[in-house]
């Protein structure tokens, strides 16, 4: 069966066929502009759809797969006012997409679809017991438990990005200070570099880097700069490193997991975070539950966008 899975973004939306089985036959994508509202963004991505299904051959599709930025309702099929697409307060998206299709409609939130990504098509297939971890821009999560996708009593389950490791921590924009995003998001980290270099006159090589300009600072060049010794840079990620293994300490102690996968940054960063992140771990969970469990990148970094979509419509429709 092909299913037609959807990636929705606050920056791009990817539309994608595949298959049950997670192979992916063709992928376009688009720029969202959330800032144009609801009707013309799902009305481009209709377009897009149909597009998609043309150039692949196919007049039909067996199902559609959404993964969405949260909050999302998924018994309602609704967004509910994701952070970074304002104005798209209550967006019935399953409905939207039932009404074109004529098929089963899935969605989930973006983290959660990951998780489903790397349990079906990625390292968790044959696994029990598996947390995703976003750790790209934001920080995200899914949490796979005896198989099944833990979506909680608000579909809330997994946010792991906003419980506190600090409470006199920085502020977040979820509204609590010192939240695991706060300290290992990607934006949060080069926002906080950026204010801590104006702030104490720092002389570091990130600063050159950046071309004299703070506001280039991100966390590509913040890696480079802890590769090459930056004094400055190396104490920061030494930081970092310490922070994210807190925040996984906590949610292998809370959940005692087979597996926990890491995104974009682990993927992009390799050894240079995994080596030092596994042995401070050490430091924030007992050795028994991290024996137990495995820490990887993940498998489908390229594609878990267009993969999670995927694997949420096939759950569902496994589900029933």
């Amino acid at each position: 069966m092909h299913i037609l899975g959807i990636d929705i973004g606050g920056t791009k939306t990817s539309v994608c066929i595949g298959t049950e089985s997670g192979q992916l036959v063709l992928e376009r994508r688009m720029t969202t502009r959330p800032e144009e509202g609801p009707d013309k963004v799902l009305e481009r991505m209709m377009v897009l759809a149909r597009e998609v299904m043309a150039q692949s051959g196919l007049s039909d599709v067996g199902a559609v797969g959404i993964a969405a930025p949260g909050p999302v309702d998924v018994k309602r099929g609704a967004m509910l006012a994701p952070p970074n697409m304002p104005g798209w307060d209550f967006v019935p998206v399953v409905s939207y997409f039932t009404e074109a299709f004529h098929r089963p409609v899935f969605m989930n939130n973006d983290a959660n679809a990951c998780a489903l990504a790397e349990y079906h098509f990625g390292r968790g297939r044959g696994v029990a017991n598996l947390v995703y971890l976003t750790h790209s821009t934001g920080m995200g999560g899914g949490v796979i438990v005896n198989g099944r996708l833990v979506q909680g009593a608000t579909d809330m389950a997994g946010e792991v990005g906003h419980f506190v490791l600090d409470p006199q921590g920085p502020p977040c924009s979820c509204g609590l200070r010192g939240c695991f995003e706060v300290y290992c998001g990607g934006r949060s980290v080069s926002l906080r570099l950026q204010q801590k270099i104006a702030a104490e006159g720092i002389a570091t090589a990130l600063t050159a880097k950046a071309g004299g300009r703070l506001a280039a600072i991100d966390f590509k060049l913040f890696v480079e700069a802890a590769r090459e010794q930056d004094p400055f840079a190396v104490r920061e990620w030494q930081a970092y490193v310490e922070r994210l293994a807190q925040g996984i300490g906590i949610v292998i102690m809370v959940l005692n997991p087979d597996m926990v996968v890491l995104g974009t940054i682990a993927c992009q960063t390799g050894d240079f975070l995994m080596v030092p992140l596994k042995a401070c771990l050490r430091r924030f969970a007992w050795g028994a539950a991290l024996d137990a469990c495995r820490i990887e990148t993940s498998a489908l970094s390229a594609n878990i966008g267009d993969l999670g979509a995927i694997a949420v419509a096939a759950e569902g429709l496994k589900a029933g």
